[in-house]
C-alpha cells in the first residue's frame, strides 16, 4: 500500500518582509553551517532541505524554515516497496543544529522536537525558559580597533565623504555584536542616505556661515529658521536610525509628531534655562519619555512609566558632591595649581558617571514593551572606575586607545540589562512578525535620510 511521505522544498524565495541578509544569517545559525553555504542554498532556484517525512514532522520543519525566512513548501511523495517516486530536484539534507538548548525566540531548537513525542512530566529545569533573559555584547576592542583605525583613515583620505560608510561599519560591527536569545541586532542603513543627510545639513552651515558675513540679517534669519527646523530635523534623525535597526527581522519604529518634538526640545528647554536651570530636570525627562513613547519594535509601541520626580531625585541628588567638589577645585586652584586640573576632570567624569548610569538604569527599568520589562542594574562605582581608566588610557595613548574604550563601556551597558518577558515572547515574536509583514512599506518613507542630530 503506498504510503504519503513529504520533502521539504526551498522553493528559492525569501517571505515578504524579510531582510536576504538577516534570513542568511537565520539559515545558518538554525543548521550550524556557514553563512557562505547559507548564501548558496538562498541562491537556489529549488532545493530539497529535507526529504521522506511523515505529515506532521514535515509541517514541524515547514513552520521552523517560515519563521527564518524562506518560502517553504511541502512536496508529498508515494513511497510503495521501498522505492520513493518524486520530481527530479537538487537535494541538500539537512542535519539537526549541533546545540540542544532550546533559545527564548522562536528559531533552530524548534527543530529538535520535530518527531520527538510530547511529554506528559515537566521539562528539567535546565530546558526551561529563564525568567530574565540577558542581552549580550561579543565585541573585541582589537576588531574594532581595525575598523576604527581604517574608517579615520579612508575619511581623512576622502576629505569627509567616506564618514557615511564608516558609520554604516563601525554600526553593522556593534549592532552584530550586541544579542539577545541568540539573536543579534543589525544595522541596516545605507551609506548613501547617510551621506545626503549629511551634505545637506553642512550646505545649511556653509550657507549660514557665508551670508552671516557678506549679510548679517540673512545669516540671523537662517538661524532662526535652523533652530525652527530643529525639531522636525530630531523627529527624522530618529526615525532613520530606528527603522534602520532590527532584531529578528523586525525593525524598530519611531512616529513622533513636529508638535511633541518641539515642546520637547524647544519649549522646555527654554524654559529651563528661564528658570535659571531648575526645570533642567523637567526638560530632560520631557526629552527620554517623547523618545521612549514614540519608539515601537515593529508595530508594537513602547510605554514609559517614570515620572518628573524621579529625575528630580537625581539631579538634585547631584548638588552635594557638585557643591563639595567645587569647593576641592577651587581649594586647589589656590593651595596647589597644578592639582586643579586632576580635581576638575575627576569631579567632570564622576558627574557623568553619575547621570550616566541612574538615568540609564531609570530610562530601561521605566520602559515596557507589550507586557516586557528590562532590568537595568549598573553600579556607580563600577562605572566611575570604568570610565576614569578609559579616559587616562586614552589620554596616555594619545587617542588610540578609544577602540578599546568604546568596547568597554558598550559592554558593560549592554551586560547590565536584561529583558524580564512576560508570557510567551515566542509567540509575541511571531505576531510581531505578521504584522510587519502586512505594512511592510512603511520603510518606503521618501525622506530617508539621516542628518545626524
Amino acid at each position: 500500500m503506498a504510503e504519503i511521505r513529504y520533502n521539504i522544498v526551498f522553493s528559492g524565495e525569501i517571505m515578504a518582509g524579510c531582510e536576504p541578509g538577516n534570513v542568511k544569517r537565520n539559515l545558518s545559525r538554525l543548521f550550524s553551517i556557514s553563512e557562505e553555504k547559507a548564501g548558496q542554498i538562498l541562491a537556489r532556484k529549488r532545493i530539497i532541505l529535507k526529504k521522506d517525512l511523515d505529515e506532521r514532522t514535515a509541517g514541524k520543519y515547514a513552520e521552523v524554515l517560515k519563521k527564518a525566512g524562506l518560502q517553504i513548501f511541502q512536496e508529498p511523495v508515494q513511497v510503495q516497496a521501498g522505492i520513493q517516486e518524486q520530481k527530479p530536484s537538487e537535494t541538500l539534507l539537512i542535519q539537526k543544529p549541533a546545540d540542544e538548548r532550546k533559545p527564548v525566540f522562536a528559531g533552530a531548537a524548534d527543530i529538535m522536537e520535530i518527531g520527538v513525542k510530547p511529554q506528559a512530566a515537566e521539562p528539567p529545569a535546565a530546558e526551561k525558559k529563564p525568567d530574565k533573559i540577558p542581552f549580550e555584547f561579543h565585541g573585541s576592542g582589537s576588531e574594532y580597533f581595525r575598523i576604527w583605525l581604517v574608517n579615520i583613515l579612508l575619511s581623512i583620505i576622502t576629505l569627509g565623504i567616506y564618514s557615511a560608510w564608516a558609520k554604516v561599519r563601525k554600526n553593522q560591527y556593534l549592532y552584530g555584536n550586541t544579542r539577545i536569545g541568540g539573536a543579534s541586532f543589525e544595522y541596516l542603513a545605507k551609506p548613501s542616505n547617510i551621506l545626503k543627510g549629511r551634505l545637506i545639513v553642512a550646505g545649511f552651515f556653509l550657507l549660514q556661515g557665508v551670508l552671516s558675513k557678506i549679510l548679517p540679517i540673512a545669516g540671523a534669519v537662517l538661524s532662526i529658521t535652523f533652530v525652527i527646523v530643529l525639531p522636525w530635523l530630531v523627529v527624522r534623525s530618529l526615525a532613520f536610525n530606528a527603522r534602520n535597526s532590527s532584531l529578528r527581522n523586525i525593525r524598530f519604529s519611531f512616529n513622533g509628531s513636529y508638535k511633541e518634538a518641539a515642546k520637547a526640545y524647544l519649549l522646555w528647554p527654554m524654559v529651563a534655562l528661564l528658570t535659571l536651570g531648575f526645570l533642567f530636570p523637567y526638560a530632560y525627562f520631557r526629552q527620554r519619555k517623547f523618545m521612549v513613547e514614540n519608539s515601537g519594535y515593529g508595530t508594537t509601541g513602547f510605554k514609559f512609566n517614570a515620572t518628573r520626580k524621579d529625575y528630580n531625585r537625581i539631579f538634585l541628588g547631584l548638588l552635594v558632591p557638585v557643591l563639595l567638589g567645587g569647593l576641592l577645585i577651587l581649594g586647589s586652584f589656590f593651595l596647589f595649581p597644578p592639582l586643579f586640573i586632576l580635581v576638575a576632570l575627576t569631579l567632570y567624569l564622576y558627574v557623568f558617571a553619575c547621570i550616566s548610569v541612574k538615568t540609564g538604569n531609570l530610562l530601561y527599568n521605566s520602559s515596557i514593551l507589550a507586557g516586557h520589562r528590562f532590568e537595568a542594574d549598573m553600579k556607580l562605582k563600577d562605572y566611575f572606575i570604568l570610565v576614569l581608566t578609559n579616559s587616562l588610557a586614552t589620554a596616555v595613548t594619545f587617542g588610540l586607545f578609544h577602540p578599546w574604550a568604546k568596547v568597554r563601556s558598550l559592554r558593560y551597558k549592554v551586560e547590565h540589562l536584561k529583558l524580564a518577558p512576560k508570557g510567551d515572547l515566542d509567540g509575541f515574536i511571531a505576531e510581531s512578525q505578521r504584522q510587519i509583514s502586512a505594512v511592510g512599506s512603511e520603510a518606503t518613507d521618501f525622506m530617508d535620510i539621516d542628518f545626524g542630530l
